[in-house]
Parts: structure tokens; sequence; C-alpha cells
């Protein structure tokens, strides 16, 4: 439908801009679906982590949950609420304006065009709001349990240390060690993109309220909203991130320390910890980008600058 419209609109850049998106979006679902299987051995070797570690407790589990059901029903309310303030507003109405007078588009047909024009958009809304924050949404929550692990990780050693354990110190480090890799592995790609895209959206929404089709109270709120909520996206992807990388160095200088505290086997040990766990293991977008706390502040301010390049008088809390 995107194509149909470029075809029938093709002086605009904007729509261009939404077909690589949409293009995009297409790319990342067919990814995540193709890696189907290795969600389902990352979710395996999650369960037999926290069984290692026995960090989750019921309670822990339990405000999970809570917040899981939190998030799908922030989802789900952003999906229809701008389902219902795109046809409200007018922003559809200046694409239909356009439709029935452009002069690519015969007389007969510009009706069935707008109709057309409305379910794509109507689509477009609810892949772009709702299924697109799917992967997000599984990145933050992969991420805050890696953070949780390697961070118990530390108490553990301890413990494991004081019995003079360190094959089990090891055994934890290894399978945390390959679960950071698989998870950069299969998920490093789509999270760059995504990224791309909820920076290209929020640029998009900034200029909305710079520039907006249709003065009034309803497109304004409903640009506010966009931005919120890409926003909020931009923050739970890499904030959990950037935790768990944190993390995981500590973890790691754990483990590289390893052979002092045990000088009777202080050559094997330095062995298996050069052989096996002196490359660092990092979670980044797509090998480019290592997602730390300094990444993740100029991605915020860069979102700011774009919210108060629209005009917008408040700024957002600073970061920290």
């Amino acid at each position: 439908m995107q194509i149909l419209w470029q075809y029938f609109i093709s002086s605009y850049k904007d729509e261009w801009a939404a077909l690589i998106v949409a293009f995009l979006q297409l790319w990342i679902y067919i990814s995540v679906f193709r890696s189907r299987t290795k969600i389902r051995l990352l979710t395996e070797e999650l369960f037999k982590i926290s069984n290692m570690l026995r960090v989750f407790t019921i309670q822990k589990k339990k405000m999970l949950k809570i917040y899981i059901s939190m998030y799908c029903s922030f989802v789900a309310f952003m999906t229809v609420f701008f389902e219902v303030t795109l046809f409200s507003t007018g922003l559809i109405a200046h694409e239909q304006h356009k439709l029935r007078n452009s002069e690519l588009v015969p007389a007969h047909l510009k009706e069935h065009s707008v109709v057309i024009l409305n379910f794509s958009f109507s689509f477009i809304t609810f892949v772009g709001n709702g299924t697109f924050a799917a992967l997000p949404g599984y990145y933050c929550f992969v991420c805050y349990c890696m953070k949780q692990f390697l961070s118990h990780f530390k108490l553990k050693s301890k413990v494991l240390t004081a019995h003079q354990d360190y094959q089990r110190i090891l055994e934890i480090y290894k399978e945390m060690n390959e679960t950071m890799i698989m998870i950069d592995t299969f998920l490093s790609l789509p999270i760059f993109i995504s990224v791309f895209i909820i920076l290209e959206s929020l640029f998009w929404y900034g200029y909305s309220f710079a520039f907006p089709l249709d003065v009034s109270y309803e497109t304004e709120i409903f640009v506010s909203m966009g931005f919120l909520q890409y926003f909020l996206l931009l923050l739970i992807t890499l904030i959990p991130a950037a935790a768990a990388n944190q993390a995981a160095a500590m973890a790691r200088e754990i483990v590289l320390s390893l052979p002092a505290w045990f000088p009777k086997r202080y050559s094997i040990i330095k062995h298996r910890v050069r052989r096996k766990f002196l490359q660092k293991t990092v979670l980044t977008l797509w090998k480019i980008y290592r997602i730390d706390k300094s990444f993740t502040h100029q991605c915020y301010r860069h979102s700011n600058f774009l919210w108060n390049s629209g005009g917008h008088s408040r700024k957002c809390p600073e970061f920290k």
C-alpha cells in the first residue's frame, strides 16, 4: 500500500521516508521470526542461569510479571489512542486532500484510493505502535535478567570462593558469558535498526510539533504522546543494556582476579581464564556501537534537542 501511495504521490519526500521505515520494520519482523528458535534457546538459557543463581524470589517474579503486564497495557493503550486520534486530527485529512487533488490519480479511482489510504494509515499505526514495541520490550526483559544475574554473580562467587569451588564459579560465568554472546549475535542488528527507527520517529514528531499541518489541541496531544512513546522505547532499549554491560564488566574483573584467590591452582585457573574469558563480551548495536552510559546519554540529549527544537518550552528532566 505504501508502494501504491508512492506511485500516485511521488513528489513528497516524507512518503519516501515512511516507505523506508516500513521496509525496515518489515525486515525486523522477518529477522525476529526467523530467529524464533534462538529466542526459545535464549529463554531456556535464562531459566537455566536463574536456577543456578537463585536470583528471582517469588516476590521478584511477581513484580516482574506486574512490570510486563504494565508495559503490555501501555502499548495496547497507545495503539488504541493513536488509532482513534489519527482520524480525529488533520494529519490524515491533509494526506486525503493531497490524494484527491493529485493529477496522477484518475477521478474515478480517487475515492477508492482514499479508502486504501485510510486502511494503510490504520495498519501502519497498528504495526508501528503495537507490534514494533514488542522487540524493545523483549530486549529490555533480556537485559534486565542478565543484569540481575551478573550482579548476583559477585555474591555467589564470594560464597563459592569460601568453599574453594572455583570450577563452579567458572561454570556459572561461562553460562552467562555464552548467553551474552548469543544475545548480541542475533539481536544486535534488529536492535540497531529499532534504535534508528525510534530516533527517526522522534525527529518526525519534533518536526511535526514545530511545523504542524493542523494547529489544534488534538494534533498537539497526538504528537506529544507519540514523542513520549518513542522516547520511552528508547530508554527501555538502551538503559537496561548499558546496565547489563556495566555488570558484565564487573563480573569479568572477578573472573580475571580468580587465580589470586586459589594459589594452589593458580596456573590451571589462569590458563582457563585466559583461554576462554580474556575477550570482553558486551551488548552492541550491530557490532558498531557499544551500549554504555555515555552512548545512552548522547541519545537522550539528541532526543531532548529534537523536542526542544520543535518549540516545546519545557525541557526533559536531567539524565543522571
